[in-house]
């Protein structure tokens, strides 16, 4: 019987690990923009009671930053697995590439694994968005946090465009946390 429930522990644990390291990478990465915010005189706004645990899937937006002359709309977006790539395609969509690896004779070799490709929600950029910031450049952007390998830009010809840490599709801005955090610091 104590078989079992060490087997069931050890399953629970790989099945939580992922959503663990998940959190934890988020909650620091937002203690440093709260930091970053502090030091510089940014207000920083939830828009709603768990906004650090924002989904991918939810449409609102989860936090606000505000500058002397724009509004950063926030909507955090997780990535499932440490080494991914994030492709957002200029039609809405977007895949998840993983990668398997694969041992034979050689020592082994990386094999890409595309997700379906799944329609990116219609974020709500503008929700609980307080009136006296109607005067302020609005800027919209998805904060992919944990961070993935590469965020790659595919166009509608079907060229596919490595972009690095941050591009702008269809009017959001994507940023991994640290050129996020970089692009705070710098304005």
């Amino acid at each position: 019987m104590d078989f079992w429930f060490v087997f069931i522990g050890v399953l629970a644990f790989i099945a939580l690990f992922c959503s663990a390291r998940c959190l934890f990478v988020r909650l620091i990465d937002l203690g440093k923009i709260k930091r970053i915010c502090k030091t510089k005189g940014y207000k920083m706004h939830p828009a709603h009671k768990i906004w650090s645990l924002g989904s991918k899937q939810s449409s609102k937006c989860d936090f606000y930053i505000e500058t002397d002359n724009e509004v950063l709309a926030v909507k955090l977006f997780g990535m499932p697995r440490k080494r991914s790539v994030l492709i957002v395609n200029e039609n809405g969509e977007y895949v998840i590439r993983s990668y398997i690896v694969v041992f034979s004779y050689s020592p082994g070799c990386r094999t890409p694994f595309d997700s379906k490709p799944k329609r990116m929600p219609a974020y709500d950029f503008r929700y609980k968005y307080k009136e006296g910031w109607e005067h302020k450049h609005l800027q919209r952007v998805v904060l992919v946090t944990p961070a993935p390998i590469e965020l790659i830009h595919r166009r509608e010809n079907g060229g596919d465009v490595l972009v690095g840490s941050s591009m702008g599709v269809r009017g959001i801005e994507y940023y991994c946390s640290s050129c996020f955090i970089k692009y705070l610091e710098n304005l």
